[in-house]
């Protein structure tokens, strides 16, 4: 029982001590590490990532009166997981430092179908990295010098969780969707006739589909939050790798009718500059029918779409898919005989807009 009470004393004493010292504090829930998560957007049209529900965070620990960073969530990182409620945190309790001085640093992104080739508080790359189709890559905002959890800003409207570590996600691929629909399947001008368009073929050509990406923290020195910056001045942030590829995009013998039809259905790409020989290049038929006998079936219809000629209201040409945008081409085909239509539509984060133009 002494032995009891003298360890008991110790005790009491070791805590009397971290009360009266102005930079320790006890372990407490509301000191815990937890994130605050929401995908790029402007700040009227902020959203919660819906995207994903974990992602993977590396940690730079700056600890009073230890030299250099340590790594705080281990060389490899932490992933970090939403609840499905209100919460996004590690797998197991993280709680901030307790020195005054004392800081760390976050360097945050997601990717679906693999992960950087090297991470570190000054840089982030993936190097010679062929995208998939259904690829999705995020890299967040760098989170600087945080010493506690922070409320939520404009940019995570609609966000459950109300505080934690900054970690705002850009998307770094762009996304292309291609839709067909047919003007009419019956003549205008005599209901007896009716019209069939088929799809034969249907490719991308002159696609990059792998490349490099180097990311860089060019102010170390800074706190709070801000994107990474292309280490090689490059707006695309991607760097083509090896030779321009086709893509196909549909099966054959696809009935186009005259509500649009997803030849390409959404998918991942590479950011790229679209050159002369970005194209789309397809083949379909149109057959006639005078009640149930078919008149006519003209079959190898060409119809090629140089994508870096395609222009929109503005008469500005659409000559590259940029990061964080997704591009869609609605094409619509006259079986009377008019020319192809084509409408493209361009989402900046996610928002809209429209545009419609004639391909000769």
């Amino acid at each position: 029982m002494k032995e009891f009470r003298h360890i008991m004393m110790i005790f009491a004493l070791v805590a009397l001590a971290a009360g009266c010292s102005k930079v320790e504090v006890v372990n407490t829930p509301e000191r815990e590490i937890s994130f605050t998560v929401g995908s790029y957007a402007p700040a009227t049209k902020a959203v919660a990532v819906t995207e994903f529900t974990s992602f993977k965070s590396k940690g730079y620990l700056y600890a009073e009166g230890v030299t250099g960073a340590q790594d705080f969530f281990g060389a490899a990182g932490e992933t970090i997981t939403f609840n499905g409620t209100d919460t996004w945190a590690p797998s197991h309790p993280y709680y901030w430092p307790k020195g005054e001085t004392s800081y760390i640093n976050f360097v945050s992104w997601y990717d679906k179908n693999g992960a950087p080739t090297s991470v570190s508080e000054t840089a982030i790359s993936w190097t010679n990295r062929t995208i998939a189709p259904d690829d999705n890559i995020l890299v967040a905002d760098v989170a600087w010098r945080y010493k506690e959890n922070t409320s939520n800003g404009a940019q995570y409207t609609g966000d459950a969780i109300t505080s934690g570590v900054p970690t705002l996600f850009h998307h770094v691929l762009s996304r292309v969707q291609i839709n067909v629909r047919s003007t009419c399947a019956v003549d205008p001008s005599n209901n007896n006739v009716t019209y069939e368009v088929k799809i034969q073929s249907a490719r991308l050509e002159g696609i990059y589909q792998t490349g490099t990406m180097s990311l860089a923290n060019t102010e170390m020195s800074s706190t709070g939050t801000r994107a990474w910056v292309s280490a090689n001045n490059n707006d695309l942030l991607w760097s083509a790798v090896g030779n321009a590829e086709n893509v196909a995009v549909v099966s054959s013998n696809t009935i186009i009718p005259t509500t649009a039809t997803a030849i390409l259905p959404v998918r991942s790409f590479m950011p790229q500059n679209l050159g002369n020989d970005a194209k789309l290049v397809i083949s379909y038929t149109i057959t006639t029918k005078s009640g149930s006998t078919i008149t006519s079936s003209e079959s190898d219809i060409p119809a090629t779409l140089v994508l870096n000629t395609i222009k929109n209201t503005s008469d500005i040409a659409i000559n590259q898919w940029a990061p964080n945008k997704i591009y869609t081409y609605n094409l619509v085909i006259n079986p009377v005989g008019d020319p192809i239509l084509i409408e493209p539509a361009v989402e900046a984060d996610w928002t809209a807009g429209n545009y419609s133009v004639i391909v000769e």
